[in-house]
């Protein structure tokens, strides 16, 4: 089963990064605010604006719907690049792996916490 929130707080968030209002999307997909309010607030599926909301937002309809993870609708806004880089960390060793993972992990951590690490001279 489809739930409604996921699909209005996901057509919100996709929204909010778009910085626009729901006025303005009401307006692309040739619809009242009000009706797309209710696909926001989860009281209708958006079903017959579900492939204009989709190229709006550049997700897929899984995505919109709940149906797919967050991680694959981040990955699609990422683009094409985000896309080769999984598919070579995915065609190395192991051992290649593990040294990207090690890698990942410390950038990752500096810009998390960009004071941790560093010495008193």
């Amino acid at each position: 089963m489809i739930s409604l929130s996921i699909t209005g707080e996901r057509l919100r968030v996709l929204r909010e990064e778009k910085g626009l209002s729901q006025e303005a999307v009401a307006e692309i997909l040739g619809i009242s605010r009000t009706a797309y309010n209710k696909y926001e607030s989860g009281a209708i599926k958006p079903v017959r604006k579900l492939e204009e909301l989709s190229a709006l937002f550049g997700v897929s309809t899984d995505y919109i719907l709940g149906q797919e993870s967050e991680l694959s609708g981040m990955l699609l806004k990422a683009g094409r690049q985000a896309e080769q880089q999984v598919k070579k960390y995915l065609g190395l060793s192991n051992g290649g792996r593990y040294m990207v993972d090690l890698m990942l992990d410390a950038v990752y951590e500096k810009e998390k916490n960009p004071w941790s690490g560093t010495a008193d001279n």
